[in-house]
């Protein structure tokens, strides 16, 4: 199944998120991009983690970061997508939280970029703008 990226309405704005887990270091590192209706970057960021427990702590940890962030950003109205629809859905409903996954994590290297991403990114997000002006049937895939 292809899938393409899709907006959310012009009232809010979409944030993206996954995470990369390494079980024999202990380590992940947590991305996010925060766009517009019009599939423009508002903000982004990266997070690097290390003593993380599992994949799911992993999880948690990515999706906590992405809320934050939009947050901090002054979005109030947001669309989350990532990998786990069960804890996006228990982190909105404030049942999962840091204390669900400990405290002996630790935080690494962050950066974020206001209205920009990464230089290696920015073919993607150009990619994703051109493909969601372009009608098809293919479909996010919304977790």
């Amino acid at each position: 199944m292809s899938s393409k990226w899709l907006p959310p309405d012009r009232r809010a704005e979409k944030v993206n998120f996954d995470v990369a887990f390494c079980q024999h270091l202990k380590q992940c590192s947590s991305g996010v991009v925060i766009r517009n209706n019009l599939g423009l970057v508002m903000g982004s960021g990266v997070v690097l983690y290390s003593h993380v427990a599992d994949a799911f702590a992993a999880e948690v940890l990515a999706c906590l970061h992405a809320i934050t962030f939009a947050r901090d950003m002054g979005f109030r109205k947001v669309v989350v997508e990532g990998d786990s629809r069960t804890i996006i859905i228990k982190v909105q409903k404030g049942v999962l939280d840091r204390s669900a996954i400990g405290d002996g994590f630790k935080i690494g290297n962050s950066q974020c970029w206001v209205e920009e991403v990464p230089p290696d990114t920015v073919t993607v997000i150009e990619n994703d703008r051109h493909l969601m002006q372009q009608p098809d049937q293919a479909r996010s895939i919304i977790a």
